[in-house]
C-alpha cells in the first residue's frame, strides 16, 4: 500500500553471480505512476543507471541496491506503478544478474 501525497524512491535489489560476464554494466530505467504520467513524460525523465559494483550500494544483507528512479503518488493506493529496466545493447553476451526484487521507499 502506498501513501497519498508521497514521493517514493525505487530501488533494484540484486547481486552478481561469481561467474558474471559482460553486459551488466549499464541499464536504462524508467519509473512512472501510470495514471499521472504518460510514457513520453516518463521517457524524458529516464536515467541511465550503472548496474555494477561502482555505483551500487552493498546492503547489510549482502545484496546490492541501486536507485532506479522516483515518482510522486498523488492518488493513494488506487493506481499502477510501472518500473522498467532495459538493457543498453552491447555486442557481448550477458549473464549473472541475480534479482531479489524491487523496493519502494518513501523519500
Amino acid at each position: 500500500m502506498l501513501s497519498k501525497r508521497t514521493t517514493y524512491v525505487v530501488y533494484l535489489v540484486f547481486n552478481l553471480a561469481p561467474d558474471a560476464f559482460h553486459g551488466l554494466e549499464i541499464g536504462k530505467s524508467v519509473v512512472r505512476f501510470v495514471n499521472c504520467e504518460s510514457d513520453n513524460e516518463a521517457e524524458e525523465r529516464r536515467k541511465v543507471r550503472r548496474i555494477g559494483l561502482v555505483k551500487a550500494q552493498r546492503r547489510v544483507d549482502e545484496w546490492m541496491e541501486i536507485e532506479m528512479g522516483k515518482f510522486f503518488n498523488d492518488t493513494g493506493e488506487d493506481g499502477d506503478v510501472e518500473v522498467r529496466l532495459m538493457e543498453i545493447r552491447r555486442r557481448y553476451g550477458r549473464g549473472g544478474l541475480l534479482v531479489q526484487g524491487i523496493e519502494f521507499r518513501p523519500e
